[in-house]
C-alpha cells in the first residue's frame, strides 16, 4: 500500500512532470543546436565550392599570364606587343586599305514574255 501512496503523492507527481518538461526543453534546445550546425555545414560547403571555382579561375589566369610573359621575353613577342599597344609599323611599311567596290550599273532586268510584242510596236 505504501508503494501506491508514493505513486499518487502530489509532490512526487509534480516533480516527475517538471522533470519531463525540463527534459523536453533540453531536447528542443538540442534539436535547435543540431539544426544550426547543419545550416553552418551546408553554408560552408557552398562557400568551399565557390572558393574552389575561384581557385580554378585564378590558376587559369596564371597559366595565361605565364604564357604572355614567356612570349614577351622574345624579340618577336616584344615587337608584337608594341605594335598592338601603339599601332605602329616598321619603317618602310605601308598601310593596306581594302575597299569593296559597289557596282555602278544596275543589272538589266530579265526579259519578259512579251518582249517580241514591244519590238513590233516600238513606235507605240
Amino acid at each position: 500500500m505504501a508503494s501506491v501512496k508514493q505513486r499518487v503523492d502530489p509532490t512526487r507527481l509534480f516533480l516527475r512532470r517538471l522533470g519531463m518538461f525540463l527534459l523536453l526543453v533540453l531536447v528542443l534546445f538540442a534539436i535547435r543546436a543540431v539544426w544550426g550546425v547543419y545550416a553552418k555545414a551546408s553554408e560552408s560547403g557552398t562557400l568551399r565550392d565557390e572558393a574552389e571555382a575561384q581557385l580554378r579561375d585564378l590558376q587559369a589566369r596564371e597559366t595565361t599570364l605565364n604564357a604572355s610573359i614567356g612570349s614577351l621575353e622574345s624579340e618577336r613577342g616584344k615587337e608584337e606587343a608594341l605594335r598592338q599597344a601603339y599601332q605602329v609599323g616598321k619603317p618602310g611599311e605601308g598601310l593596306i586599305e581594302i575597299v569593296e567596290t559597289t557596282p555602278t550599273t544596275t543589272p538589266a532586268p530579265p526579259p519578259s514574255r512579251f518582249h517580241w510584242l514591244s519590238s513590233l510596236f516600238s513606235w507605240w
